[in-house]
């Protein structure tokens, strides 16, 4: 999804190499050795991730290896060939009981597989290209080309007459077009550091499943739910996790400033 997105809104400009998994696996080190040697890039833009929250607690060595050694070997090889690295990381890093906006450089804590995988992955980038590496961390992806909760939504919606939604979770929402927007502006200012990089305004997955089916022009009946009542991986309630210290970087996406760490 982001990464279709990033190719869609390239600058005319930039020579893009578009690869997808079937083509490079990120968690092949001698394949991503080869490419990245072959092709030489000034930067390299891993939106590739396991981010099935649900099944990476079933499913945590295939959540890892996706997760925390693609990246490390995307740094590896950029390492080697002098290119920079844009690595592509997510809100669930925290633990979501913060009573305010989260910022760059705020403690993390994961409470499941899939944060502290994300986690993991993060800190090799840092560790193997201290002085090369931008982190994204963004939230609530939806978008056009993949799965996500939006798309989720709008097919149960057709498949069911009563959905049940949390309303205790907080974040915000993010147009994967206009996240891919904001990374291209990234990369030509040569940002590096940790940045958060998210939609302007927040709501709850309620509030999002709601204005989703009303968009789209469905009538359902609405049931606020606290919690949904299958057992699910722990979550932090409040992920609405992107600093005001921000500069805008397109229309209504609001990016923190990069912190080197």
């Amino acid at each position: 999804m982001l990464g279709g997105a990033v190719q869609r809104v390239a600058p005319a400009t930039m020579q893009l190499v578009a690869l997808r998994h079937v083509d490079l696996a990120v968690e092949d080190a001698r394949a991503v050795e080869r490419v990245v040697a072959r092709e030489r890039p000034e930067w390299i833009v891993n939106c590739a991730g396991y981010t099935q929250v649900d099944r990476a607690e079933a499913e945590p060595e295939t959540a890892e290896r996706v997760n925390a050694r693609g990246p490390a070997n995307l740094a590896r090889a950029a390492r080697e060939t002098g290119a920079r690295l844009l690595h592509i990381s997510t809100d669930y890093v925290f633990d979501g009981r913060a009573a305010r906006p989260y910022r760059e450089d705020d403690p993390v804590g994961p409470l499941n597989v899939y944060g502290r995988t994300k986690l993991a992955g993060e800190q090799a980038v840092r560790d193997i290209l201290p002085q090369g590496h931008l982190i994204v961390r963004t939230q609530w992806l939806f978008g056009e080309g993949g799965p996500n909760f939006v798309a989720t939504i709008l097919r149960l919606a057709r498949e069911r007459s009563e959905l049940q939604v949390v309303n205790d979770q907080h974040g915000r929402p993010t147009y994967a077009p206009d996240l891919a927007t904001a990374l291209w502006k990234l990369i030509a200012c040569d940002a590096r550091g940790t940045v958060h990089c998210a939609n302007e305004g927040a709501a709850t997955w309620f509030d999002v499943a709601k204005a989703a089916i009303e968009i789209a022009d469905s009538t359902r009946r609405w049931r606020h739910a606290r919690r949904l009542t299958c057992p699910a991986p722990p979550r932090g309630r409040r992920s609405a996790c992107w600093t005001a210290r921000g500069t805008r970087a397109s229309r209504d996406l609001r990016c923190g400033r990069g912190r080197r760490r």
